[in-house]
């Protein structure tokens, strides 16, 4: 069985994410469920492959909020708080 590396699995994740969720807003939720979904498949030792299938999840969204950024914090400057 041949199988794609992580890095081209992000890819895949990203470009098809984008086409089904074109807007940026709500990544930051959106990341830090699937951190948990990641913590949850260690937790209870789920098999490797859906942890790696999470992990794509986390990386492909933690890439889009390094490219473009979260809507919703779009003019937030962190003051005021």
């Amino acid at each position: 069985m041949s199988r794609t590396s992580f890095p081209e699995d992000v890819a895949t994740e990203l470009h098809a994410a984008r086409i089904k969720w074109p807007r940026n807003a709500h990544l930051f939720a959106a990341l830090t469920e699937e951190v948990g979904e990641v913590a949850r498949a260690l937790l209870d030792a789920e098999p490797k492959e859906n942890l790696r299938s999470e992990c794509i999840q986390v990386a492909a969204l933690a890439q889009r909020i390094a490219e473009e950024g979260d809507g919703r914090f779009d003019g937030w400057t962190g003051t005021g708080f």
